[in-house]
């Protein structure tokens, strides 16, 4: 008689597991939505550049005295960065949903806003750039890797 001893309860025990972490939203959707709300805060707001890479506009003269104005203290930089107050940027937010984590404003006000300049200047913004894209792509990838690995 041959007897057969097995691993087997802690392997698929352990694998189990590895599949609950990649079930959960809070470890795959949270940290990837923190991470492309920075990048978008970049792009938008330092960088000046809508969702296909390419400037916003620029400033005119009127508007830019304005924003250099002591109320305001900007610099004389022409490029939209879509910011005077900081409000706009500052209600950015990672927001839970049914299906896991969106970006999106606290403040209706701003959204109204967000949408004012993407319709003045004919420009998609607000949305994921290809660079943001690929970049969850690839950090979703690393978390799964890592929680298979695990």
């Amino acid at each position: 008689m041959i007897t057969v001893r097995t691993n087997i309860n802690l392997v698929s025990g352990k694998i189990v597991e590895q599949l609950r972490k990649i079930k959960d939203r809070e470890y795959l959707l949270r940290p990837i939505a923190f991470d492309v709300i920075t990048l978008m805060t970049e792009r938008i707001h330092k960088d000046g550049n809508d969702s296909k890479g390419e400037p916003i506009g620029s400033y005119s003269s009127e508007y830019l005295k304005r924003r250099q104005s002591k109320a305001y203290n900007r610099t004389g930089d022409k490029k939209i960065i879509v910011s005077l107050t900081r409000q706009l940027e500052n209600d950015w937010s990672v927001i839970a949903t049914p299906k896991g984590y969106g970006i999106g404003f606290l403040n209706g006000h701003n959204l109204d806003k967000a949408r004012w300049v993407e319709e003045n200047k004919g420009k998609i913004i607000f949305n994921l750039s290809e660079k943001e894209r690929d970049y969850a792509t690839e950090k979703l990838n690393q978390l799964i890797a890592d929680a298979i690995s695990q």
